[in-house]
């Protein structure tokens, strides 16, 4: 079968939409626990940034939490962290709960962070 120019634009263009509409370039994932930090090692917003710049990681929102015997210098805060699998998937990686382990342990080899505790940490897809 021989198709002239126009099909072949047409066919590439269709596979790219394809491609850009796979199901991963469309999941986000999310992992919540309790972050314990040392603000006395480092600020709080550089730690938050420290942990943006985890592979995959897209966004963390952070809402205090009123630990009941605090110590002096540490932070509690609830974080939940959006993660975008599309970085380990891009090159037939795969993306699982293994991935998101990884990610929890990069959280906690941060300096400053004292803790970040997931209960039961699993594959929750958020959608976009």
């Amino acid at each position: 079968m021989k198709i002239n120019k126009n099909q072949f634009t047409e066919f590439i263009k269709e596979e790219i939409r394809k491609t850009l509409r796979e199901d991963y370039a469309t999941k986000l994932y999310k992992i919540e626990g309790l972050l314990v930090t040392d603000t006395y090692k480092k600020t709080q917003t550089q730690i938050l940034s420290d942990i943006r710049s985890i592979t995959g990681i897209t966004t963390i929102d952070s809402k205090d939490y009123n630990a009941r015997l605090p110590k002096p210098g540490y932070q509690y805060d609830i974080l939940t962290v959006k993660i975008d699998p599309y970085p380990y998937t891009k090159k037939g990686g795969k993306f699982d709960i293994n991935t998101i382990n990884q990610i929890i342990d990069n959280i906690k080899n941060i300096r400053g962070v004292i803790r970040f505790k997931v209960d039961n940490p699993q594959l929750i897809n958020i959608g976009i």
